[in-house]
């Protein structure tokens, strides 16, 4: 009777130690979220060119150029070397 006992409490003290052991694995594990990153690329359109009203001149190496923009009026003038 008394190795009956002996091996039924080595029996339950093992399933106890089990059940902690694996209470602390499943307990202790860090859950990671899934997260999906989309990446959305859209066109983008040249800006346009808008011709101001007013003057502007232009010197480099090749010459001179002047333009002037008053409403409809618009006058250039190019001076090459």
């Amino acid at each position: 009777m008394k190795k009956g006992t002996l091996i039924l409490g080595n029996f339950i003290s093992f399933a106890i130690f089990a059940t902690i052991i694996l209470l602390a694995f499943t307990s202790c594990r860090e859950e990671k979220s899934k997260t999906e990153t989309v990446i959305i690329e859209k066109p983008v359109e040249a800006p346009k060119a808008e011709e101001s009203e007013g003057t502007s001149l232009k010197v480099d190496s090749d010459g001179v150029e002047f333009s002037t923009k008053d409403g409809k009026k618009k006058t250039e003038i190019t001076i090459n070397d």
